[in-house]
């Protein structure tokens, strides 16, 4: 199923005038971005560069679903999980101690998604 809308993704992204040079470039928006990301956790950006990173992110996400590259897929959405893990882990014993459910069901999205690309590119790779 996955892979049906991967290829209309793709024949979506072929129409357009500038995704089809993006799509060559899929993993390495996506792990950048995400890396990006990460480090915005430890190093304060502008809001509207984190604001702007997250939409880069969307697109990598997209590009890598189009060219179902489950691999950087993986990886993204793994480090995704990992970052709303931090906020989790660093807001609970903090001087007020919330419980931050933003990033407790951001864990479980990237979590469940990261791991459906890990298990398709498992799949993929042992055939």
């Amino acid at each position: 199923m996955i892979e049906n809308v991967s290829n209309e993704l793709k024949k979506y992204f072929e129409g357009k005038p500038i995704l089809p040079t993006l799509l060559a470039f899929d993993m390495y928006i996506l792990l950048g971005v995400s890396l990006l990301r990460f480090l915005a956790i430890f190093i304060h950006f502008w809001s509207i560069i984190s604001a702007l990173f997250y939409y880069v992110l969307i697109l990598g996400i997209l590009l890598c679903l189009a060219k179902k590259n489950y691999f950087a897929l993986t990886i993204g959405l793994g480090v995704e999980a990992l970052m709303d893990l931090i906020s989790l882990i660093r807001y609970l014993p903090g001087e007020y101690g919330f419980f931050s459910w933003s990033s407790f069901y951001g864990l479980l999205i990237y979590g469940f998604f990261a791991y459906m690309a890990f298990k398709k590119y498992s799949a993929k790779s042992s055939t």
